[in-house]
C-alpha cells in the first residue's frame, strides 16, 4: 500500500535554466531547429571561396557558391565536387530533422535529444564547411602557377549554428527544470570543476596561437624594427609568406576552430547535463594540452635553428620586411612555449584534484557509485554488494504518474466497497449476454447488439487475451468494449494508435537518463491501474491497431501471450524505479523489482482495425492469436427502449469463474468432429489448415458461446461455423480459388451458410 509520510522541507536545488512556458517549450525548440536547418541550407548561397586576380584599375574578384553549379558557366570539376558533397550532407540532415517532427509528440525531454543531435550535425557541417574552404585556399595559393590569391568563404554560419546549440542547451535544461543539475553535490561541483581546467586550458591554447610565437629583434642595423610573428598576423598575411607558412597558418586556424569547437561541446553537454560531458571536456584538455605543445615547439624550433639555417631565416625575414643586400644581425625569442607549461602545470592540478575520476565515480558507479552503465547504455542498479547501497539513487519523483496512481488506492477500495453491493446473487453467462444487450439498447447511445453479438464477445474473452474487432467505420466496434465495461463496472482505457509507431516504448514509454525520470505511455498507466484494480475487469482497447504495423509496437505482448498468466510480464526500463519520502526508498506499488509489471489476468487487449487503404493488413501471426469478429454492415437501429438500467457488478475473478466453468461444463474434441474434418479436406486444395493452438481456442469459443444459451444443437452448430469461419475459412481471402461457386455449393452442403455467403462474396483478384 501507499504509504503517505509528511516530507520534510527540502533546500532548492541548483538549476541552470532557461525559464520557457511548458506550453511553449516544444515550438522554440522546433524553431530553433527550423533555424538551424536555414543556416545549413545557406552554405549553398555563401562563397567556399574568394579569387581575386590583380587588374589594372581593380582586382577582378570572383565568388564561387555552391548554388552556382547550377548554371551553365558552372566552372571546374571540383565545383561540381563541393556542390555534390554539400548535397549529401544536407540530404542526411533533412532525414534527421524529418526524425525530429515525426518524434514531436514524445516526452520534452525525448524530443529535446533529437533535437540537440541535429543541431549537433548541423553545426559540424557548417563548421567543416568553412574549414574546407580554407584549406582549399591554402592549397591554392601555394600553387606555384597560381594566378591572384584565394580566400575562404563565410563563417556566419557555423558561429551562428554554434549559438544556436548553446541557445538549445539552456532551453532543454527547462525541460528538466524541476531537476537538480546533479543527484549529488560531489558529483555536481566535479563537473564544475573539470569544466573551470578545460576551459582555462582552451584559453591558454587560443592566446598561444594568437600572441607572439616568434620575435625577431634585429641588433644591426639597430634602427630595424622588430618581426613579430602571430597567428593574428599569419591570418592576414599568409599569402605573402610562400607555402610553409601557408601550411603554418592553416594548422593555427585549425587549432583555433577544433579548440573552440571543444570549448562549445564542453559548455553545451554541462548545461545539457549530458552523459558525455567528461568525454568531451578530457578532449578539451588533452587537445589544449597537445595543441599548444606543437605551437611551442614551432617557435622553439626557429630559436634553436637561427644560426644553422641562416640562409632560411632571412628569406621568410624579407618577406615579412624588405632587407635587401644588408647586412643585418638578428635575434629569435619565442615565448610560446610558456604557454605550454602553463598548460602542464593545470593538467597537474587536475591530476591531483582527479575531478574527472571522481564524478565518473560518482556518477557511472565504482566505489563511491550507486549506478553503472550497463552494456545497452542505460543506467542500471547495482546490488548492496557491488555498489554498497541497497538500491539505486534517483529523483524523488521518477515517475510521477505512478505516485498519481498510488495515492488513488484508497479512492479504488472506497468505490469498489460501493460498487460490489449491486452484484448480482447467482450471475450467469446467459444472463450476462442478456443484460448486455438491454444496457446497450437502453442506454443514452442506444446500440444494438443481437444475443449472439455479446455471446461471440464473450466466448473470444474466454478464448483468447486479444480480440479483434474489423469492419466498416461506424458500425459499433469500439463501442462494444466500452459498453461493457460500463454495463458491469469495468474499466476502458482507449489507446490511440498512431501511423508513425515503430517499436514498444510507443506504447510503454521513455526513461531519460538526464533527469532520471520515467514517463509512461497511456498504454502502461492502463496496465498499472489494472495492478491496482485486480478486482475489476480491464479492457485496454488499441484503437485503430492497424494503423501501423502490429508486429512493430505489439510483438513482445503476442509473444507474452504464448506464456502461463502468472508468468506474463513485461520489463518497462533498465532501471529500478523507487520514490523517496524523507531520505527512504519506497517501490511502486504494482511495480516488480522497480521496473517490471505483470500483465494482470482482469486485462483483456481490444484492437479495432478498419481495413481500408490507409492502414496495414493484419498478418497471420496475429490473427491465429487472437478472436476476430467481422462488423460487415450497419447494425439496426434501436426504436423500442425503456430507461436505462442500473449497472451491475461483474469481478474479474466472478467472470473468469463463469468462462472456466462454461469450459469444462461442454467437453468437446475438435480433432475428432467430423464436420471440422470435413472442411479441412475441402481447403486441403488451398494449403489452408490449423494448429494446436487454434484448436484449443476453438473448443473454448464453442463451450463458452453454448453456456451463453439454452444447450441445444443448433447453438452448437452456430458457434462451430462462427469460430470456423473466423479462424480458418477467412483465411481464403489471400487464396487463388478457380471455381468459388462449386467451393460455396460444398460449404452449403454441410449447413455452413455463413462460410458459403463469404466464400461467394470474395473477390476474383
Amino acid at each position: 500500500m501507499y504509504n503517505q509520510k509528511p516530507k520534510k522541507k527540502q533546500a532548492e536545488p541548483m538549476h541552470i535554466t532557461l525559464r520557457i512556458p511548458e506550453n511553449m517549450r516544444k515550438q522554440v525548440i522546433l524553431g530553433i531547429s527550423v533555424f538551424s536547418m536555414i543556416l545549413l541550407l545557406s552554405l549553398f548561397f555563401i562563397s567556399f571561396y574568394t579569387h581575386a586576380v590583380p587588374g589594372i584599375a581593380r582586382d577582378e574578384i570572383t565568388k564561387f557558391k555552391p548554388i552556382h553549379i547550377l548554371s551553365a558557366d558552372s566552372g571546374n570539376f571540383i565545383n561540381l565536387i563541393i556542390f555534390a558533397a554539400l548535397f549529401v550532407f544536407t540530404a542526411i540532415s533533412f532525414i534527421q530533422f524529418l526524425k525530429c517532427v515525426r518524434r514531436y509528440s514524445a516526452p520534452d525531454e525525448i524530443y529535446a535529444e533529437s533535437v540537440q543531435r541535429l543541431i549537433a550535425y548541423n553545426t559540424f557541417v557548417t563548421g567543416f564547411y568553412y574549414i574546407a574552404g580554407i584549406a582549399y585556399a591554402t592549397v591554392q595559393n601555394a600553387s606555384p602557377n597560381r594566378i591572384g590569391s584565394y580566400s575562404a568563404g563565410g563563417y556566419w554560419p557555423f558561429i551562428l549554428s554554434s549559438v544556436s546549440a548553446i541557445v538549445l542547451a539552456f532551453v532543454s535544461r527547462s525541460a528538466y527544470q524541476d531537476i537538480p543539475l546533479d543527484t549529488n553535490s560531489k558529483s555536481k561541483y566535479a563537473r564544475i570543476e573539470f569544466f573551470a581546467y578545460g576551459f582555462i586550458i582552451s584559453a591558454i591554447t587560443i592566446a598561444s596561437s594568437l600572441t607572439d610565437i616568434i620575435k625577431v629583434t634585429f641588433i644591426e642595423p639597430a634602427y630595424m624594427e622588430s618581426v613579430h610573428l602571430n597567428g593574428y598576423k599569419l591570418f592576414n598575411t599568409y599569402n605573402s609568406l610562400g607555402p610553409g607558412f601557408q601550411l603554418v597558418s592553416f594548422a593555427l586556424f585549425a587549432i583555433l576552430t577544433i579548440t573552440i569547437a571543444l570549448a562549445v561541446a564542453s559548455l553545451v553537454s554541462l548545461i545539457s547535463k549530458s552523459e558525455f560531458f567528461y568525454k568531451i571536456t578530457l578532449w578539451e584538455v588533452i587537445g589544449g594540452s597537445v595543441f599548444s605543445l606543437l605551437i611551442g615547439l614551432f617557435g622553439k624550433y626557429y630559436e634553436i635553428v637561427q644560426k644553422l639555417n641562416e640562409e632560411g631565416v632571412l628569406a621568410w625575414l624579407n618577406k615579412i620586411v624588405y632587407i635587401g643586400d644588408i647586412t643585418v644581425k638578428y635575434k629569435i625569442q619565442s615565448n610560446s612555449y610558456y604557454f605550454f607549461l602553463a598548460i602542464m602545470a593545470i593538467v597537474v592540478i587536475i591530476l591531483i584534484r582527479k575531478p574527472y575520476t571522481q564524478g565518473m565515480l560518482n556518477e557511472f558507479g565504482g566505489r563511491g557509485g550507486r549506478r553503472r552503465m550497463s552494456s545497452a547504455g542505460h543506467v542500471a542498479a547495482v546490488s548492496t554488494a557491488a555498489a554498497g547501497s541497497a538500491l539505486p539513487e534517483m529523483s524523488a519523483e521518477p515517475c510521477p504518474a505512478f505516485s498519481e496512481l498510488d495515492r488513488k488506492i484508497p479512492e479504488f477500495s472506497e468505490e469498489l466497497a460501493a460498487i460490489q453491493e449491486t452484484a448480482p446473487e447467482e450471475p450467469t453467462l446467459q444472463g450476462l449476454v442478456q443484460f448486455i444487450v438491454n444496457y446497450a439498447r437502453d442506454s443514452r447511445l442506444h446500440l444494438s447488439y443481437t444475443p449472439e453479438d455479446i455471446a461471440a464477445f464473450i466466448a473470444g474473452l474466454g478464448a483468447t487475451r486479444l480480440t479483434i474487432l474489423q469492419g466498416m467505420s461506424g458500425t459499433g466496434k469500439t463501442s462494444l468494449p466500452k459498453i461493457f465495461t460500463e454495463a458491469i463496472y469495468g474499466n476502458c482505457d482507449i489507446i490511440e494508435i498512431e501511423s508513425s509507431w515503430r517499436d514498444k516504448n510507443e506504447l510503454l514509454g521513455y526513461y531519460n537518463e538526464f533527469s532520471r525520470t520515467y514517463t509512461p505511455k497511456k498504454f502502461t498507466q492502463a496496465l498499472y491501474k489494472a495492478k491496482l484494480n485486480p478486482e475489476r475487469i480491464t479492457f485496454i482497447v488499441l484503437d485503430e491497431m492497424n494503423l501501423s504495423r502490429i508486429e512493430y509496437y505489439f510483438s513482445d505482448f503476442l509473444s507474452l501471450m504464448e506464456n502461463e498468466e502468472d508468468k506474463r510480464a513485461i520489463k518497462l526500463l533498465n532501471v529500478g524505479l523507487y520514490r523517496t519520502e524523507d531520505d527512504e526508498l519506497y517501490p511502486y506499488t504494482a511495480l516488480t523489482d522497480g521496473h517490471t509489471i505483470q500483465i494482470p489476468t482482469n486485462v483483456w487487449f481490444i484492437g479495432t482495425a478498419n481495413r481500408d487503404e490507409s492502414t496495414f493488413e493484419i498478418s497471420d501471426k496475429v490473427y491465429d492469436r487472437a478472436h476476430t469478429m467481422n462488423f460487415n454492415k450497419r447494425a439496426a437501429k434501436v426504436v423500442s427502449y425503456h430507461d436505462p438500467l442500473p449497472r451491475r457488478y461483474i469481478s474479474a475473478e466472478t467472470f473468469i469463474e463463469l468462462l472456466n466453468e462454461a469450459k469444462s461444463t461442454l467437453q468437446l474434441d475438435i480433432s475428432t468432429n467430423t464436420l471440422v474434418k470435413e472442411v479441412e479436406e475441402l481447403l486441403a486444395p488451398y494449403n489452408i489448415s490449423f494448429g494446436n493452438r487454434i484448436a484449443n481456442q476453438m473448443e473454448d469459443f464453442i463451450s463458452i458461446y453454448c453456456a451463453c444459451f439454452t444447450p441445444s444443437e443448433t447453438v452448437k452448430h452456430d458457434a462451430l461455423e462462427k469460430i470456423l469461419l473466423s479462424k480458418v475459412v477467412s483465411k481464403l481471402e489471400f487464396k487463388s480459388i478457380e471455381n468459388k461457386e462449386h467451393l460455396a455449393a460444398e460449404f452449403k452442403k454441410k449447413g455452413l451458410t455463413r462460410c458459403s455467403e463469404f466464400i461467394l462474396k470474395l473477390n476474383e483478384d
